[in-house]
């Protein structure tokens, strides 16, 4: 009787509501997305990356390209913005369904509070990091408080693994300003 007791303890704390280590592989997994709003495919382009280690330790970055503007010289160009997010600060929850990662960012700027929320289907691989994406979606909603209106905006990936697309616009990059 005993020795059930405990089993069904641990059955309760390591069931299939509680993640093990083993859930999450090792993994470095990339995309390209372009962002569709309202019916309108944006001509930005959104570099996603995760990486996930030791059973569930992540980081997502994403890097935005291709958002042209008018520039303080007239011509139009893009900054390359960055965003962050991780297990460890706080802002990313990543599980594992199968060969499917379901991620979750959260986060808030100067429009509103955001939930990010992305499926990433992979290509298991034994002994190794999996690098290999077979298959992306997701999107975002922002409680945008600017613009007084919720916003839904769905992620549309490239449709190949490797592309040369050529951008819009030039970058704008920082450098130091001397007199």
């Amino acid at each position: 009787m005993k020795y059930l007791i405990l089993f069904l303890l641990v059955a309760l704390l390591y069931g299939p509501d509680h993640a093990t280590a083993d859930d999450v592989p090792n993994l470095h997994l990339r995309v390209t997305v372009q962002q569709k709003t309202e019916g309108k495919l944006e001509k930005g382009f959104h570099v996603i990356e995760l990486t996930c280690w030791e059973g569930g330790q992540c980081s997502l970055t994403s890097v935005s390209l291709n958002q042209c503007m008018e520039s303080s010289s007239g011509k139009k160009a893009f900054y390359p913005r960055v965003q962050y997010s991780s297990t460890w600060i706080g802002n990313l929850k990543v599980r594992n369904e199968g060969n499917t990662l379901i991620v979750q960012e959260t986060g808030s700027d100067i429009f509103g509070d955001y939930t990010n929320n992305m499926r990433f289907d992979y290509e298991p691989v034994k002994d190794h990091i999996v690098t290999r994406l077979t298959g992306f979606n997701g999107g975002y909603v922002k409680n945008s408080t600017l613009l007084k209106k919720i916003l839904t905006t769905e992620y549309i990936p490239l449709p190949k693994a490797d592309q040369v697309i050529s951008l819009d616009c030039g970058v704008l990059l920082p450098g130091v300003d001397k007199k």
